[in-house]
């Protein structure tokens, strides 16, 4: 009879998390990450439905991959029951060259979880934007195109489709696949131009006074002897769900938008040479 009393009491406590879990997701209606502590009954409920994606690589499944052998739940950020899950993953514990991050979809209440067709390099949250009229806020982030390499810097966003209720990466152009924008890169060698790098500024903001957010970005390929092999300076905006890329060559309008970049921004050539 204990046994039952106590069976019971478990269960009841165990659907009264589950119930709050969701009801905590049901109810927010803005976008936020999940603290580990403070959010543990949803946070656990989560993680406990990604336990065969944390497990370690079998290294003969996955040949000629490097096998992954530390994994863990790195973010979980939800909105309403929508659910983005961020795994970090690395092939040693003293890896140095930073994690490759996995996102997944992910249904808090009907448990439908999917990974995102592309994992990310290094991957750090920016900040929140909102490039369109969607309520919830983009992700902004930034990652690396490879590691132990001649890496470009690179900056992405998802977003989140209020028809489907799913996360995905936004475009920044109307080229299949194209969903980064460049803001630097180790130094490239072996070129016709000899070695260069690309040092860049950028920032987040509305830039064209239409209320919502851009991202604006200015270039410069810097080669041997300091000597300035390009120089570009673009606007990416979001009009009407679609993606426009502004390529600004009028001085007055660079020297505008540079100012912009360069306040609060830390040393830099470009701001030097303004």
């Amino acid at each position: 009879m204990y046994r039952t009393l106590a069976a019971t009491t478990f269960l009841a406590i165990a659907a009264c998390i589950s119930g709050a879990a969701q009801n905590t997701t049901t109810a927010s209606n803005d976008f936020r990450w999940l603290d580990p502590r403070k959010d543990a009954a949803l946070f656990d409920q989560i993680k406990g439905a990604f336990v065969d994606e944390l497990k370690p690589d079998d290294p003969e499944k996955v040949k000629p991959v490097v096998p992954q052998l530390y994994k863990r739940i790195s973010r979980i950020g939800v909105f309403h029951s929508s659910a983005l899950v961020l795994i970090a993953e690395r092939d040693t514990p003293t890896y140095t060259y930073g994690d490759y991050f996995q996102p997944f979809n992910y249904d808090v209440n009907t448990g439908k979880k999917e990974p995102f067709d592309k994992g990310f390099r290094r991957w750090r949250f920016r900040e929140f934007a909102h490039f369109s009229s969607a309520k919830t806020p983009d992700i902004v982030f930034t990652y690396l195109s490879c590691t132990e390499c001649e890496a470009t810097y690179l900056l992405g966003s998802f977003r989140f489709d209020p028809r489907l209720r799913l996360w995905d990466t936004r475009a920044w152009s109307d080229k299949e696949g194209d969903d980064a924008i460049m803001i630097g890169s180790d130094t490239v060698v072996g070129s016709e131009e000899g070695e260069y790098d690309y040092q860049c500024l950028f920032k987040v903001a509305d830039f064209n006074g239409d209320g919502l957010d851009d991202v604006a970005v200015r270039c410069q390929a810097v080669g041997e002897k300091d000597r300035i092999i390009e120089d570009t300076t673009l606007l990416y905006s979001i009009h009407q769900e679609k993606p426009i890329v502004a390529t600004l060559t009028e001085p007055q309008r660079v020297a505008a938008l540079t100012a912009k970049l360069c306040d609060g921004a830390k040393k830099s050539r470009i701001c030097a040479a303004k």
